[in-house]
Protein backbone atom coordinates (compact mmCIF):
# COMPACT_ATOMS: atom_id res chain seq x y z
CA UNK A 1 0.00 0.00 0.00
CA UNK A 2 3.01 2.30 -0.15
CA UNK A 3 2.45 5.35 -2.13
CA UNK A 4 3.94 8.29 -4.36
CA UNK A 5 2.54 11.20 -2.70
CA UNK A 6 5.11 13.24 -1.39
CA UNK A 7 4.90 14.80 2.25
CA UNK A 8 5.40 18.91 2.66
CA UNK A 9 8.31 19.92 4.66
CA UNK A 10 7.48 21.73 8.02
CA UNK A 11 8.07 25.83 7.13
CA UNK A 12 10.40 26.43 9.64
CA UNK A 13 11.52 29.85 8.62
CA UNK A 14 15.15 29.26 10.02
CA UNK A 15 17.31 30.04 7.34
CA UNK A 16 18.94 27.56 4.86
CA UNK A 17 19.46 23.99 5.60
CA UNK A 18 22.32 21.82 4.78
CA UNK A 19 22.57 20.60 1.87
CA UNK A 20 22.91 17.10 3.31
CA UNK A 21 19.20 17.56 4.42
CA UNK A 22 17.84 20.29 2.38
CA UNK A 23 17.38 17.48 -0.66
CA UNK A 24 15.18 14.72 1.55
CA UNK A 25 11.90 13.38 0.55
CA UNK A 26 9.85 11.72 2.66
CA UNK A 27 6.88 9.43 1.14
CA UNK A 28 4.22 8.05 3.93
CA UNK A 29 3.22 4.62 3.52
CA UNK A 30 0.01 3.22 3.90
CA UNK A 31 -1.39 6.44 2.90
CA UNK A 32 -4.96 5.31 1.81
CA UNK A 33 -4.87 3.48 4.92
CA UNK A 34 -4.19 6.79 6.95
CA UNK A 35 -6.33 8.93 4.96
CA UNK A 36 -9.52 6.17 5.44
CA UNK A 37 -9.20 6.52 9.33
CA UNK A 38 -8.73 10.39 9.24
CA UNK A 39 -12.07 10.85 7.68
CA UNK A 40 -13.33 8.49 10.29
CA UNK A 41 -11.19 10.83 13.24
CA UNK A 42 -8.57 8.47 14.25
CA UNK A 43 -7.97 7.09 17.67
CA UNK A 44 -4.87 5.91 19.26
CA UNK A 45 -4.67 3.65 22.72
CA UNK A 46 -2.61 5.08 25.06
CA UNK A 47 -2.16 2.57 28.39
CA UNK A 48 0.26 2.23 31.48
CA UNK A 49 2.19 0.01 30.03
CA UNK A 50 2.53 1.45 26.62
CA UNK A 51 0.52 0.73 23.34
CA UNK A 52 2.09 0.50 20.09
CA UNK A 53 0.20 2.37 17.32
CA UNK A 54 -1.95 1.23 14.38
CA UNK A 55 -1.72 2.15 11.57
CA UNK A 56 2.17 1.87 12.35
CA UNK A 57 4.25 4.92 11.25
CA UNK A 58 6.31 4.31 7.88
CA UNK A 59 7.99 5.85 5.53
CA UNK A 60 10.29 6.09 2.17
CA UNK A 61 13.37 8.09 2.20
CA UNK A 62 14.65 9.43 -0.52
CA UNK A 63 17.62 12.10 -1.36
CA UNK A 64 20.05 11.62 1.57
CA UNK A 65 23.54 11.61 0.86
CA UNK A 66 24.77 7.53 1.32
CA UNK A 67 27.72 7.95 2.95
CA UNK A 68 26.50 10.83 5.79
CA UNK A 69 25.28 9.48 8.87
CA UNK A 70 21.48 10.40 9.93
CA UNK A 71 19.16 9.86 12.90
CA UNK A 72 15.64 9.32 12.41
CA UNK A 73 13.38 10.65 15.22
CA UNK A 74 9.86 11.95 15.88
CA UNK A 75 7.22 13.68 18.21
CA UNK A 76 4.01 14.82 18.95
CA UNK A 77 2.85 17.77 19.53
CA UNK A 78 -0.65 18.63 20.71
CA UNK A 79 -3.20 20.16 17.95
CA UNK A 80 -4.61 22.36 20.31
CA UNK A 81 -5.51 23.38 24.21
CA UNK A 82 -8.75 21.72 24.36
CA UNK A 83 -9.83 18.22 25.69
CA UNK A 84 -12.67 16.22 23.76
CA UNK A 85 -15.31 13.77 24.62
CA UNK A 86 -17.19 11.03 22.38
CA UNK A 87 -20.85 12.32 21.92
CA UNK A 88 -21.87 8.78 21.37
CA UNK A 89 -25.79 9.67 20.37
CA UNK A 90 -24.38 12.04 17.37
CA UNK A 91 -20.96 9.95 16.89
CA UNK A 92 -19.17 12.90 17.16
CA UNK A 93 -15.85 14.57 19.02
CA UNK A 94 -17.05 17.58 20.97
CA UNK A 95 -15.08 20.24 23.55
CA UNK A 96 -14.70 19.40 26.58
CA UNK A 97 -13.19 22.34 28.11
CA UNK A 98 -9.75 23.41 28.45
CA UNK A 99 -6.52 20.90 28.06
CA UNK A 100 -4.86 19.18 30.75
CA UNK A 101 -1.58 20.24 32.07
CA UNK A 102 1.44 19.72 29.15
CA UNK A 103 3.03 15.76 29.25
CA UNK A 104 6.72 15.99 29.37
CA UNK A 105 7.94 16.17 26.07
CA UNK A 106 9.66 12.99 24.62
CA UNK A 107 11.04 12.25 21.12
CA UNK A 108 11.48 8.56 20.05
CA UNK A 109 14.73 7.72 18.19
CA UNK A 110 14.58 5.09 15.50
CA UNK A 111 16.30 1.72 16.82
CA UNK A 112 19.01 2.20 14.23
CA UNK A 113 19.84 5.71 14.43
CA UNK A 114 22.40 6.82 13.37
CA UNK A 115 22.82 4.86 10.08
CA UNK A 116 24.61 5.37 6.62
CA UNK A 117 21.63 7.23 3.93
CA UNK A 118 22.21 4.13 1.86
CA UNK A 119 20.74 1.99 4.44
CA UNK A 120 17.52 4.25 5.00
CA UNK A 121 17.47 4.51 1.42
CA UNK A 122 17.63 0.86 1.18
CA UNK A 123 13.89 -0.12 2.64
CA UNK A 124 11.08 0.97 4.36
CA UNK A 125 11.63 2.87 7.74
CA UNK A 126 9.20 1.67 10.32
CA UNK A 127 8.67 2.87 13.60
CA UNK A 128 7.01 -0.31 14.69
CA UNK A 129 8.49 -0.18 18.41
CA UNK A 130 7.14 3.47 19.50
CA UNK A 131 4.79 2.79 21.82
CA UNK A 132 2.12 5.51 23.50
CA UNK A 133 1.61 5.99 27.19
CA UNK A 134 -0.39 7.85 30.06
CA UNK A 135 1.85 6.93 32.92
CA UNK A 136 3.16 10.60 33.47
CA UNK A 137 5.95 8.38 35.50
CA UNK A 138 7.19 6.23 32.83
CA UNK A 139 10.66 5.44 32.90
CA UNK A 140 10.45 3.27 29.44
CA UNK A 141 11.06 6.01 27.14
CA UNK A 142 7.76 5.96 26.00
CA UNK A 143 5.61 9.09 24.20
CA UNK A 144 3.64 10.24 27.40
CA UNK A 145 0.43 11.71 26.15
CA UNK A 146 -2.57 12.96 27.78
CA UNK A 147 -6.18 11.21 27.10
CA UNK A 148 -8.79 12.82 25.32
CA UNK A 149 -6.16 14.98 24.04
CA UNK A 150 -5.54 15.69 20.28
CA UNK A 151 -1.99 15.05 18.62
CA UNK A 152 0.26 15.52 15.63
CA UNK A 153 2.98 13.06 14.62
CA UNK A 154 6.05 14.78 13.51
CA UNK A 155 9.04 13.11 11.44
CA UNK A 156 12.46 14.49 11.91
CA UNK A 157 15.98 13.66 9.54
CA UNK A 158 18.88 14.71 11.76
CA UNK A 159 21.97 15.14 9.48
CA UNK A 160 24.72 13.76 12.31
CA UNK A 161 27.34 16.45 11.50
CA UNK A 162 31.00 15.35 12.37
CA UNK A 163 32.35 18.56 13.00
CA UNK A 164 33.26 19.56 16.74
CA UNK A 165 31.48 22.68 17.03
CA UNK A 166 27.95 20.97 15.31
CA UNK A 167 26.16 22.34 18.16
CA UNK A 168 26.24 25.85 16.17
CA UNK A 169 24.67 24.19 13.10
CA UNK A 170 22.00 22.55 14.77
CA UNK A 171 18.95 24.30 13.34
CA UNK A 172 20.94 23.66 9.77
CA UNK A 173 21.30 19.96 10.29
CA UNK A 174 17.72 19.14 10.63
CA UNK A 175 14.45 18.83 8.61
CA UNK A 176 10.64 17.66 9.63
CA UNK A 177 8.10 16.44 8.23
CA UNK A 178 4.67 16.70 9.07
CA UNK A 179 1.69 14.28 7.22
CA UNK A 180 -1.41 16.15 8.23
CA UNK A 181 -3.40 12.43 7.76
CA UNK A 182 -1.58 11.09 11.30
CA UNK A 183 -3.23 13.07 13.26
CA UNK A 184 -5.28 11.22 16.31
CA UNK A 185 -6.74 11.92 19.40
CA UNK A 186 -5.35 9.68 22.30
CA UNK A 187 -7.92 7.28 23.98
CA UNK A 188 -7.81 4.73 27.07
CA UNK A 189 -10.46 2.88 25.09
CA UNK A 190 -12.02 3.14 21.56
CA UNK A 191 -14.57 5.59 21.60
CA UNK A 192 -15.70 5.43 18.00
CA UNK A 193 -17.20 1.67 16.92
CA UNK A 194 -16.28 2.59 13.43
CA UNK A 195 -12.58 2.87 14.06
CA UNK A 196 -12.68 -0.52 16.09
CA UNK A 197 -14.30 -2.31 13.42
CA UNK A 198 -11.54 -0.65 10.51
CA UNK A 199 -8.52 -1.46 13.28
CA UNK A 200 -9.77 -5.47 13.20
CA UNK A 201 -10.21 -5.40 9.44
CA UNK A 202 -7.12 -3.79 8.47
CA UNK A 203 -4.53 -4.75 11.45
CA UNK A 204 -2.96 -8.28 10.26
CA UNK A 205 -2.35 -8.82 14.74
CA UNK A 206 -6.15 -8.77 15.27
CA UNK A 207 -6.89 -12.03 13.72
CA UNK A 208 -8.39 -13.61 16.55
CA UNK A 209 -10.97 -11.13 16.85
CA UNK A 210 -11.91 -11.95 13.02
CA UNK A 211 -12.08 -15.46 14.07
CA UNK A 212 -14.19 -14.86 17.38
CA UNK A 213 -17.47 -14.48 15.72
CA UNK A 214 -19.61 -17.59 16.72
CA UNK A 215 -21.47 -17.51 14.02
CA UNK A 216 -18.84 -18.24 11.51
CA UNK A 217 -17.77 -21.52 13.42
CA UNK A 218 -18.46 -24.57 12.41
CA UNK A 219 -21.00 -26.91 13.44
CA UNK A 220 -20.50 -30.59 13.69
CA UNK A 221 -23.51 -32.74 14.73
CA UNK A 222 -22.19 -35.32 16.82
CA UNK A 223 -24.14 -38.09 19.51
CA UNK A 224 -24.43 -36.59 22.78
CA UNK A 225 -23.81 -40.07 24.37
CA UNK A 226 -21.09 -41.19 22.25
CA UNK A 227 -18.24 -42.34 23.71
CA UNK A 228 -14.67 -42.53 22.44
CA UNK A 229 -12.98 -45.32 21.56
CA UNK A 230 -9.74 -45.00 24.17
CA UNK A 231 -12.24 -44.81 27.19
CA UNK A 232 -14.54 -47.89 26.68
CA UNK A 233 -12.44 -50.42 27.94
CA UNK A 234 -13.03 -48.32 31.21
CA UNK A 235 -16.35 -48.68 31.63
CA UNK A 236 -18.51 -51.27 33.09
CA UNK A 237 -20.08 -53.94 30.63
CA UNK A 238 -23.40 -53.07 31.97
CA UNK A 239 -22.86 -48.87 30.60
CA UNK A 240 -21.28 -50.53 27.38
CA UNK A 241 -24.06 -52.75 26.73
CA UNK A 242 -26.44 -50.36 27.03
CA UNK A 243 -24.57 -47.66 25.00
CA UNK A 244 -23.78 -49.96 22.74
CA UNK A 245 -27.55 -50.68 22.21
CA UNK A 246 -28.55 -46.50 21.73
CA UNK A 247 -25.83 -45.85 19.43
CA UNK A 248 -26.82 -48.47 16.94
CA UNK A 249 -30.45 -47.48 17.55
CA UNK A 250 -29.48 -43.98 16.65
CA UNK A 251 -27.34 -44.77 13.80
CA UNK A 252 -30.44 -46.80 12.39
CA UNK A 253 -32.73 -44.24 12.36
CA UNK A 254 -30.18 -41.84 10.89
CA UNK A 255 -29.40 -43.98 8.10
CA UNK A 256 -33.23 -44.44 7.43
CA UNK A 257 -33.74 -40.51 7.59
CA UNK A 258 -31.27 -39.44 5.52
CA UNK A 259 -29.41 -40.12 2.02
CA UNK A 260 -26.34 -38.83 3.49
CA UNK A 261 -24.28 -41.65 4.89
CA UNK A 262 -22.56 -40.55 8.22
CA UNK A 263 -19.64 -42.40 9.83
CA UNK A 264 -19.78 -41.83 13.67
CA UNK A 265 -16.59 -42.50 15.41
CA UNK A 266 -18.23 -45.69 17.18
CA UNK A 267 -19.40 -47.27 13.82
CA UNK A 268 -15.54 -47.78 13.17
CA UNK A 269 -15.04 -49.98 15.80
CA UNK A 270 -15.32 -53.93 15.62
CA UNK A 271 -18.82 -54.97 17.44
CA UNK A 272 -19.71 -54.60 21.11
CA UNK A 273 -20.10 -58.37 20.64
CA UNK A 274 -16.06 -58.76 19.64
CA UNK A 275 -14.57 -56.70 22.04
CA UNK A 276 -17.11 -57.33 25.09
CA UNK A 277 -17.51 -61.26 26.56
CA UNK A 278 -21.27 -61.54 26.07
CA UNK A 279 -21.86 -61.21 29.97
CA UNK A 280 -24.37 -63.47 32.21
CA UNK A 281 -26.42 -61.99 34.89
CA UNK A 282 -28.42 -63.98 37.62
CA UNK A 283 -30.94 -62.09 39.83
CA UNK A 284 -30.56 -61.62 43.15
CA UNK A 285 -32.47 -60.43 45.88
CA UNK A 286 -32.66 -57.47 47.27
CA UNK A 287 -31.28 -58.82 51.36
CA UNK A 288 -28.29 -60.37 49.63
CA UNK A 289 -27.11 -56.83 48.23
CA UNK A 290 -27.59 -55.41 51.94
CA UNK A 291 -26.75 -57.93 54.60
CA UNK A 292 -28.79 -57.36 57.52
CA UNK A 293 -31.51 -55.65 56.45
CA UNK A 294 -35.08 -56.86 57.19
CA UNK A 295 -37.07 -58.42 54.40
CA UNK A 296 -40.11 -56.22 56.06
CA UNK A 297 -38.31 -52.89 55.47
CA UNK A 298 -39.82 -52.22 52.73
CA UNK A 299 -38.22 -50.66 49.55
CA UNK A 300 -35.63 -47.93 50.25
CA UNK A 301 -36.39 -44.39 49.13
CA UNK A 302 -34.11 -43.67 45.83
CA UNK A 303 -34.04 -41.65 42.89
CA UNK A 304 -34.77 -43.28 39.62
CA UNK A 305 -31.47 -44.05 37.00
CA UNK A 306 -31.19 -40.89 35.17
CA UNK A 307 -30.51 -43.10 32.06
CA UNK A 308 -32.36 -46.38 30.93
CA UNK A 309 -30.98 -49.71 32.43
CA UNK A 310 -30.49 -52.49 30.02
CA UNK A 311 -32.51 -55.67 30.14
CA UNK A 312 -31.57 -58.29 32.64
CA UNK A 313 -33.29 -61.32 32.14
CA UNK A 314 -31.61 -65.24 32.94
CA UNK A 315 -31.11 -67.76 31.01
CA UNK A 316 -34.27 -69.02 30.62
CA UNK A 317 -35.75 -65.93 29.51
CA UNK A 318 -37.99 -65.53 32.92
CA UNK A 319 -37.95 -62.22 34.51
CA UNK A 320 -37.49 -62.48 38.33
CA UNK A 321 -40.01 -60.79 40.25
CA UNK A 322 -38.28 -59.78 42.90
CA UNK A 323 -35.32 -58.34 40.76
CA UNK A 324 -37.90 -56.50 38.92
CA UNK A 325 -39.38 -54.65 41.62
CA UNK A 326 -35.79 -53.50 42.77
CA UNK A 327 -35.03 -52.50 39.43
CA UNK A 328 -35.83 -48.32 39.84
CA UNK A 329 -34.25 -48.48 43.60
CA UNK A 330 -30.79 -49.49 42.77
CA UNK A 331 -28.13 -48.05 40.75
CA UNK A 332 -26.49 -49.37 37.37
CA UNK A 333 -23.05 -49.80 38.84
CA UNK A 334 -24.71 -51.91 41.65
CA UNK A 335 -25.99 -54.23 39.52
CA UNK A 336 -23.09 -55.29 37.61
CA UNK A 337 -21.20 -55.49 40.90
CA UNK A 338 -23.20 -57.52 41.96
CA UNK A 339 -23.02 -60.05 38.61
CA UNK A 340 -19.25 -59.71 38.84
CA UNK A 341 -19.44 -60.83 42.42
CA UNK A 342 -21.38 -63.76 41.37
CA UNK A 343 -19.29 -64.77 38.03
CA UNK A 344 -16.72 -65.02 40.44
Amino acid sequence: MSTEAQAMAEPTGQGPKNPRVSSVMVQLEMKPLWEEFNQLGTEMIVTKAGRRMFPTFQVKILGMDTLADYALLMDFIPLDDKRYRYAFHSSAWLVAGKADPATPGRVHFHPDSPAKGAQWMRQIVSFDKLKLTNNLMDDNGHIILNSMHRYQPRFHVVFVDPRKDSARYAQENFKSFVFTETQFTAVTAYQNHRITQLKIASNPFAKGFREADPDSWPVTPRPLLSIPARSRSSLSPCLLKGSAEREKDTSKASASSSRTPTQPHHQLLPAPDVLLAPATYRPLPYQNLYPGSPSHAGSPRARLAPYPLPNISTAGDQEDPTLTAGLGLLPTSALCLVSNQASQ
